[in-house]
C-alpha cells in the first residue's frame, strides 16, 4: 500500500519509540518529531486510521494497531535486506 511521506514519518516515529501493538502516543509528541504542520500531521494520522494502522481513542491520542505493528516490522525487515 502506498502511503504519503508524512504517514510513513508517523509510522517511523512509532517504530522507533513505541514498538508494540496497543502503544499510545500523544499527538503533541508527533508535533515535536515530525517536521510538518498540524493539518499535515492530522491528514497523515487520518490516512493511517483509514488503512487500519492506527486508532484514535480520543482527539489527542493515537494507538498502534496489530496491523500497524506488522507494517512497521515489514518496513524494518525490508530495510535490513
Amino acid at each position: 500500500m502506498d502511503l504519503s511521506q508524512q504517514a510513513r514519518d508517523v509510522l517511523d516515529v512509532l517504530g522507533r519509540s513505541h514498538r508494540r501493538p496497543g502503544a499510545r502516543l500523544m499527538i503533541a509528541h508527533l508535533r515535536g518529531r515530525v517536521a510538518s504542520t498540524d493539518p499535515v500531521i492530522a491528514e497523515a494520522v487520518r490516512e493511517l486510521i483509514e488503512v487500519g494502522y492506527l486508532t484514535a481513542p480520543d482527539a489527542e491520542t493515537i494507538e498502534l494497531t496489530a496491523k500497524g505493528y506488522d507494517a512497521i516490522q515489514r518496513a524494518y525487515l525490508d530495510e535490513r535486506r
